[in-house]
């Protein structure tokens, strides 16, 4: 997911066209917070507390939330003594929020091509943890390497399961040498701790098992 395409949708389009208020945007921004930034859709919300966290009363609180589900921003899923079951839809799930070229492309993430003009460089990083594959020093977008965790000499193409981030040093030293070669090579040198190296080798049959994809949100908005 991509913060910031979804605060310029939500500056731009959701709170124009449909009129939030001041408190309204607090509230969202909030709910957003509690929900898809930790990975899910849906959330559990007592008034209280959300009253206390957006700065406002209890009561307020409460017609905020009624005023966000009905106008299909927010879907109340159940009520119970334990607060509000609370759905929370990004502004491109809401019906006539984006205008029809803002809307997300759907894309077959297996075609992509994650090499070539770096241009999903973000999202691979991003699933990287902002780190180095390999050694696991931290890089950024602007100077990281893209790297064959199999050389295309042997025949792997471009996709996300052999395409990764990492830094200049490790990607001139591992040149066309097998990942799990060069991942012990780290190891023997003091590089990578007995943990790292277990964890990198995890990681690396993930990666080729088609197990860490890229955040898709990132990767459509690069398109």
């Amino acid at each position: 997911m991509d913060v910031a395409t979804i605060i310029i949708q939500c500056e731009d389009y959701l709170f124009p066209t449909l009129k939030f208020s001041v408190r309204e945007r607090v509230l969202y921004y909030h709910l957003i917070r509690c929900t898809h930034l930790e990975g899910k859709s849906s959330a559990l919300f007592t008034l209280l507390p959300l009253a206390n966290a957006t700065g406002v009363s209890e009561s307020s609180s409460r017609e905020d939330i009624r005023s966000l589900n009905e106008r299909g921003c927010i879907k109340i899923e159940d009520r119970s003594r334990n607060g509000h079951l609370v759905r929370v839809f990004l502004p491109e799930e809401i019906a006539g929020v984006l205008p029809a070229e803002q809307l997300v492309p759907e894309v077959d993430i297996e075609t992509l091509d994650f090499y070539s003009n770096r241009q999903f460089v973000s999202s691979l990083l991003a699933r990287e943890g902002q780190r180095c594959f390999y050694c696991l020093k931290s890089i950024r977008a602007e100077s990281c390497e893209l790297d064959h965790t199999i050389a295309q000499a042997n025949g792997k193409n471009n996709s996300y399961r052999n395409v990764v981030c990492s830094c200049h040093e490790c990607n001139t030293t591992k040149q066309a040498q097998a990942a799990v070669d060069f991942l012990r090579s780290l190891y023997r040198k003091g590089i990578l701790s007995q943990t790292e190296l277990e964890n990198r080798l995890t990681a690396l049959e993930q990666l080729q098992a088609g197990k860490l994809v890229p955040n898709v949100g990132a990767v459509k908005i690069a398109i």
